[in-house]
C-alpha cells in the first residue's frame, strides 16, 4: 500500500468524498515549516471554537499551501468600517474546486503583492500576532464554497510527523447538574446519562491556544458502538456552528463546563456496564481506553 492510499485509508468515506468532489490532490503543503500545532480543527480556545489550525513560529515565511490566486487582503487597521479584525492580516487564496484558503494573523506589510497567483510553497507574508492570537505564526483555515462549509486542513496537507496518540484522561456521566467520574466513583444510580470524555492530542508548539482536539473518536458500550465522530467539517447552520459531516452537533453542546467532549447520551439500567473509547489523531495514531461501571 502507498502513502496515498494509507492517507486515503484513513480517512471517513464522506471526507474523502468532499477532498476528491473538490479536485484535490495531497500534493499541498504546510504553510510553516514546521509546522507546530498550536490549535487545530476542533480545538476549543478562549470560548470559540478553531475551523483550521494554528501554527506557530516567529521565523521563515508562510508560504502558499495550494496553487492559486489572491482573492483578497487586508491589513490591519484598513477595514472600511474602522473596527478592528479578529483576524489581523489576512489574505484569502482562491483555489481549485471553489476552494477558498485563508492565511491570517500576518505581520502587517509583509503580503507579498508581486505574485497575484501564488504556486504551491510560494512565500505569501511574515507569520505575525495580529488581530486575537495568544502567539506568533499563522492560523490556516479551508473553506469549501459549493458545500458552505469549513474542511479540516487535515483532510488536505501531508500526513504530520508524529508517532505520539493522544491521551485520554477520565471519562464522565453526567445528569442534571450531577456528574460522576468513572473510576472516582465506585457506582451510579440507572438512569439516562450523557457521557463525555476528557482527551488531549499532545503539540511540540511554544505556545497553545487550546488543547489539541482529536481527529475521531468512538464510543462503544457493552461492545455495540453509539458513536462515532470525525472532525472533518464545520458549517454555520441556524445561527450556530455545527462541527461533523455525518452526524452534526452544535459546537456549544460538544464541550462540557469542564472541558470534556460530550459524545453521547444513553439509558443505563442496573448490572455492570462496560464503556471503551476509542481516539485517533490525524497521524493515525490511536488510543483506546475502557471503564467497567456498576449501575445500581
Amino acid at each position: 500500500m502507498n502513502a496515498l492510499s494509507v492517507r486515503l485509508h484513513r480517512r471517513s468515506s464522506l471526507s474523502l468524498a468532499i477532498v476528491l468532489s473538490c479536485g484535490l490532490s495531497f500534493a499541498a503543503v504546510w504553510p510553516l515549516s514546521p509546522p507546530r500545532l498550536a490549535a487545530n480543527f476542533g480545538s476549543f480556545a478562549k470560548g470559540r471554537v478553531i475551523v483550521g489550525v494554528a501554527l506557530a513560529g516567529e521565523e521563515g515565511s508562510v508560504r502558499a499551501s495550494e496553487d492559486g490566486e489572491i482573492a483578497f487582503s487586508a491589513e490591519e487597521g484598513t477595514l472600511p468600517s474602522g473596527l478592528p479584525s479578529a483576524l489581523g492580516s489576512f489574505v484569502v487564496v482562491e483555489q481549485r474546486g471553489d476552494i477558498a484558503a485563508v492565511y491570517s494573523h500576518l505581520v502587517p506589510g509583509t503580503l507579498s503583492i508581486r505574485e497575484r497567483k501564488p504556486k504551491a510553497g510560494d512565500a505569501i507574508a511574515s507569520p505575525g500576532k495580529s488581530g486575537w492570537i495568544e502567539g506568533t505564526g499563522v492560523v490556516y483555515q479551508v473553506f469549501d464554497r459549493r458545500a458552505s462549509s469549513w474542511v479540516n486542513p487535515y483532510l488536505l496537507l501531508p500526513p504530520l510527523e508524529d508517532d505520539v496518540p493522544p491521551v485520554i484522561r477520565s471519562m464522565a456521566l453526567s445528569r442534571g447538574a450531577k456528574s460522576y467520574v468513572i473510576g472516582a466513583a465506585a457506582s451510579v444510580p440507572q438512569g439516562t446519562y450523557r457521557l463525555s470524555v476528557d482527551i488531549a492530542d499532545p503539540s511540540n508548539a511554544p505556545w497553545s491556544a487550546g488543547a489539541l482536539a482529536p481527529y475521531a473518536v468512538r464510543l462503544s458500550v457493552d461492545g455495540i458502538e453509539i458513536s462515532q465522530e470525525v472532525f472533518d467539517v464545520a458549517k454555520a447552520k441556524g445561527g450556530k456552528l455545527q462541527l461533523f459531516a455525518q452526524n452534526p452537533m452544535a459546537a456549544d453542546d460538544l464541550r462540557t463546563a469542564e472541558g470534556r467532549y460530550e459524545l453521547a447520551e444513553r439509558l443505563f439500567t442496573r448490572g455492570r456496564t462496560v464503556i471503551e473509547v476509542q481516539v485517533e489523531d490525524a497521524s493515525g495514531n490511536k488510543r483506546t481506553a475502557s471503564w467497567a461501571v456498576l449501575v445500581e
